[in-house]
């Protein structure tokens, strides 16, 4: 059995993640663990500034370099985007905006899932859509729909998937008209939590009935995926398609970059969801959407957008995090995008006038971001991501001519970082502090090398100033390659997948057979593309469901009324 090449990547980087919250407000750490963590930087450091791991069988990315580097150029850990690899760019001194460029390309391959990831979500929703084909319903067809990330092609590995169930009129693309009502809708959500139990789906539903949109909150019992289910939400859908058409038709090698990258900083951060105030992917998306279509360069054509991807990111946070009015302005990405007054449009929330309007090309009544009560802290942390960013840049440039930064501020942010070698500087000290943790580093090594690697092809990582990819991240991504692989869900879909070989030597048969063994993969493996090819049983055989039918009406809310608050429906034998 062949095993993609990322899968080898998660697992193996599990032992050098950790997890990562930076906050861009002023540090509440006391001097006492200041001191301490700062000499564990320099000890740490110290130890391993010029050192690298031999690796005979593999070549540096860059050229005439060999051996996989464990620190990068300022004594920090790479990076998993980086991980194995070189100081990216071309030549001993290429151009930084190439350099960060590159790094947001391995990022985005890095963090996009990988092909067992995106058919494991695939099966999820099949399996939802045959939990609902077993609902005999009278004269409605349910079908269940994506929207949100999920459909757009945006998501993060660790991502929910945003599901909704058009409860359409038999034999028709019309809701049925016994479930247009939220009364109905809410009675319906309690049914299909039972079944979803009963059927094995899932061991818990969390059911919020009376929230503006109804829905059910649950995790796929196989997979342990996030599942948000609503019903007869097609808004979401139509939004899905917008972003789509954005992303794949006029900024078809940029958005998606730019998005992804966007989301894992408000994730890692817990800014990404619009019911604690955070900022959805609809909305990051059409942010972007109208930086892109205001950029002067791109209005003019002097900008090639896929290779200035880290300048474009780098100016997402200057423009939303220090220069953007929020009070006054409202975006709009329609008619090749604008900016629209808010008072004007009715967008104007007079007891916060510093909310984020965004129209809503779908339905241009509605404001996007009206939900987005924490905009103010977004607003910061974006100011505050600028701030970090350009400092990275400026301290290697400083490095590169000097040999380290020659501002103290500088050089203590590029040593200071997480174990993933993403920055721990949640602020600078001032310059009494600076000079003071400098002098008792010195004292305790006795003036030791320094901690900057003067090898031209030392990797370098800024986006690692305000990126980061948890070990809890990276493990359940390996998790659920790894349940791919025992072919529990196809089991229970009664589906095969059969991955075709593709050779990239032609002295070799064209499918030779790739076997796996305990000594990991073999040559053979290595050079080998595989490209699955997912076969669908002609009985799919489903153990979990039941094989009897379940009749359900309108008034069939037995021991599902709602009494108010949250409802959590948990296993038992009388559901």
């Amino acid at each position: 059995m062949a095993v993609h090449t990322r899968q080898s990547t998660l697992v193996n980087a599990v032992q050098k993640e950790s997890e990562d919250f930076i906050q861009l407000a002023n540090s509440s750490e006391d001097e006492e663990d200041e001191e301490e963590q700062d000499a564990a930087v320099t000890s740490s450091s110290n130890n391993n500034s010029h050192k690298r791991k031999a690796d005979d069988g593999a070549e540096g990315d860059s050229e005439g370099q060999g051996g996989v580097y464990e620190k990068c150029y300022n004594g920090q850990p790479v990076p998993p985007w980086l991980m194995g690899m070189a100081r990216l760019g071309k030549g001993k001194n290429p151009d930084i905006s190439e350099m960060i460029n590159e790094e947001v390309s391995k990022f985005v391959d890095y963090i996009s899932p990988t092909p067992e990831e995106h058919q494991m979500r695939v099966w999820v929703i099949e399996r939802m859509q045959r939990v609902l084909n077993n609902m005999k319903m009278i004269s409605v067809t349910p079908v269940a729909k994506c929207f949100g990330s999920f459909e757009t092609r945006m998501y993060l590995p660790t991502s929910d998937i945003d599901m909704t169930i058009m409860l359409f009129r038999e034999g028709s693309t019309k809701v049925a008209a016994s479930y247009q009502t939220k009364e109905a809708i809410r009675r319906y959500l309690f049914t299909l939590a039972r079944e979803l139990k009963r059927a094995g789906f899932c061991s818990k539903c969390e059911v919020i009935a009376h929230a503006r949109v109804p829905i059910i909150k649950t995790h796929e019992m196989v997979t342990g995926i996030a599942v948000d289910i609503s019903i007869n939400a097609d808004s979401g859908v139509q939004s899905a398609g917008v972003q789509r058409s954005f992303s794949e038709r006029v900024y078809p090698h940029s958005l998606r970059a730019i998005v992804l990258a966007i989301k894992q900083f408000l994730a890692q951060r817990s800014m990404n969801e619009v019911y604690t105030g955070g900022m959805g992917s609809y909305a990051i998306t059409l942010l972007a959407v109208s930086m892109l279509q205001k950029h002067p360069r791109l209005q003019s054509g002097g900008l090639d957008i896929p290779k200035n991807l880290g300048v474009l990111l780098i100016e997402f946070f200057e423009l939303y995090g220090k220069r953007f009015n929020y009070d006054k302005c409202c975006v709009s990405v329609l008619e090749k995008g604008h900016y629209l007054d808010k008072r004007s449009k009715g967008f104007l929330n007079h007891a916060q006038p510093y909310l984020l309007s965004v129209e809503d090309p779908c339905d241009r009544t509605n404001d996007v971001t009206k939900g987005t009560f924490g905009i103010t802290r977004i607003r910061q942390t974006f100011g505050g991501a600028y701030d970090l960013i350009s400092n990275a840049i400026f301290a290697y440039h400083q490095t590169r001519k000097f040999g380290e930064p020659m501002n103290d501020s500088l050089k203590w942010l590029a040593t200071h970082s997480n174990d993933d070698g993403s920055s721990s500087a949640t602020s600078v000290p001032s310059k009494k502090r600076l000079k003071a943790l400098d002098g008792k580093a010195k004292n305790k090594k006795g003036g030791g090398p320094s901690v900057f690697n003067d090898d031209p092809y030392a990797p370098v990582s800024f986006l690692s100033s305000i990126l980061s990819v948890d070990r809890s991240v990276i493990a359940s991504r390996a998790k659920l390659v790894k349940t791919f692989y025992q072919g529990s869900l196809q089991k229970i879909l009664g589906v095969e997948y059969q991955p075709k070989l593709t050779n990239l030597l032609p002295s070799a048969p064209a499918n030779a057979a790739v076997t796996e063994t305990e000594g990991g993969a073999s040559a053979q493996e290595k050079i080998n593309k595989m490209d699955f090819d997912f076969v669908r049983a002609s009985k799919p055989v489903c153990p979990s469901v039941r094989s009897d039918p379940v009749l359900i009406s309108d008034d069939d809310d037995e021991d599902g009324e709602y009494k108010g608050g949250v409802i959590e429906i948990e296993d038992d034998d009388d559901a």
